[in-house]
């Protein structure tokens, strides 16, 4: 795994087919992740201080909202991360865009990196390469899904890079496939995965070949995620598009194999959605310009909210359980499900902050995204609670 920014000179940046990998220099500020050199700007002893009114349910209020939280911001101006994924309590991958500092201190935009590694205490910078014509060459990452310390993927634009402990390898024959940029990844294996992006791409990877799904919409799919029903075994994929930036309705399908099957149940078509997750047949959750939640699906039954924990748009959900959910959005805005109600972590709040990814595994919570000054400065900005 080759680390820093320095390079050797023979890196290239470039564009192929559609994607949305170029990131112009001297403009940079729209398509960036995140250049590491650490500084903790503050640790919380936080204690939640907002309820929202009560929840419909009658599930179990059995888990804390209580996390100490660390605020990194992570690179020189510039910077920018799209998505974080959580191994365990002592690793984890982010990436996006990555603008290192030069000697002086300025941002060095000829050598970026593309993702960094957290080992429990500190960031380190790294390139994932993507290999064209023979060449190590450039691309931003939009998107990480890790299913173990040696078993990780990494999404660009159009291709889809696997780590195996040792080595990269990158997958070129998603390209083609692909409208636009890839935006999430899910799967159950390395060899049985889905990647999601712009103009309605589903695309399903299953043991060395890949499958593009029909959809019926070129909204772009924001999210995907997929759960085990653990009363009946049965797995459960769910995948939303929609365009959180502007009013374009929603489009939700569930994955069968190569199937997709449009899905009508879901919210008023006026709510942009960024975000779902679910435990099948317990809860569902969707969230965007609110948090959505119901018990089943499909069902005649209306979705409950919107929730508005704080007053920001939700860009990412994940849990552990229907009563262990962490939201997290504009303006570090990150709320905690405990089973009956959502808690608004209000002492976080940033205006200059926006998290547009989260994780969250056992006791661990990582939120992450941008931070923005003057509208034109930008740095990577990394949420961390322990509970």
């Amino acid at each position: 795994m080759s680390e820093g920014g320095e390079g050797n000179g023979k890196t290239e940046h470039r564009e192929k087919g559609n994607r949305k990998k170029s990131v112009r220099r001297g403009s940079v500020s729209r398509y960036v992740i995140f250049a590491i050199s650490v500084g903790t700007l503050s640790t919380l002893s936080f204690h939640c201080n907002l309820l929202t009114g009560p929840h419909n349910s009658t599930g179990p209020d059995t888990t804390s909202s209580n996390f100490a939280w660390t605020v990194d911001t992570i690179g020189a101006s510039g910077s920018y991360i799209y998505d974080v994924t959580i191994v365990n309590d002592s690793l984890a991958y982010a990436v996006g865009l990555l603008m290192p500092s030069d000697s002086v201190g300025r941002s060095n935009t000829i050598y970026w990196n593309n993702a960094a590694v957290w080992n429990g205490t500190k960031w380190t910078p790294m390139q994932v390469p993507d290999y064209y014509d023979g060449k190590n060459t450039f691309s931003t990452m939009y998107a990480v899904f890790a299913f173990g310390p040696d078993d990780i993927l990494f999404a660009s634009g159009g291709d889809v890079e696997h780590w195996n402990g040792a080595t990269f390898t990158t997958d070129y024959a998603v390209n083609s496939l692909i409208n636009g940029q890839i935006n999430k990844i899910w799967g159950s294996s390395s060899h049985d995965y889905y990647v999601v992006g712009n103009g309605g791409t589903i695309v399903h990877y299953l043991n060395g070949n890949w499958t593009k799904i029909q959809t019926s919409t070129a909204l772009p799919f924001q999210d995907i995620w997929g759960a085990t029903d653990p009363k009946t075994g049965q797995e459960q994929i769910l995948a939303i598009a929609s365009d959180k930036f502007g009013l374009g309705g929603q489009y939700l399908v569930e994955l069968n194999g190569n199937t997709a099957s449009h899905l009508k149940d879901t919210v008023s078509a006026q709510e942009r959605l960024s975000g779902i997750w679910f435990e099948p047949n317990q809860r569902y959750f969707l969230v965007g310009s609110g948090i959505f939640e119901k018990d089943s699906l499909p069902s005649s039954e209306p979705w409950n909210g919107p929730f508005i924990p704080l007053d920001w748009y939700t860009f990412a959900i994940r849990g552990q359980g229907a009563n262990d959910v962490i939201v997290a959005g504009e303006s570090a805005s990150i709320s905690h499900f405990n089973g009956k109600r959502w808690i608004g972590l209000n002492d976080l709040v940033n205006p200059v902050d926006r998290l547009q990814a989260v994780a969250f595994k056992d006791n661990l919570v990582i939120a992450v995204g941008n931070r923005h000054e003057s509208g034109v400065n930008y740095y990577g900005v990394v949420y961390i609670g322990r509970r």
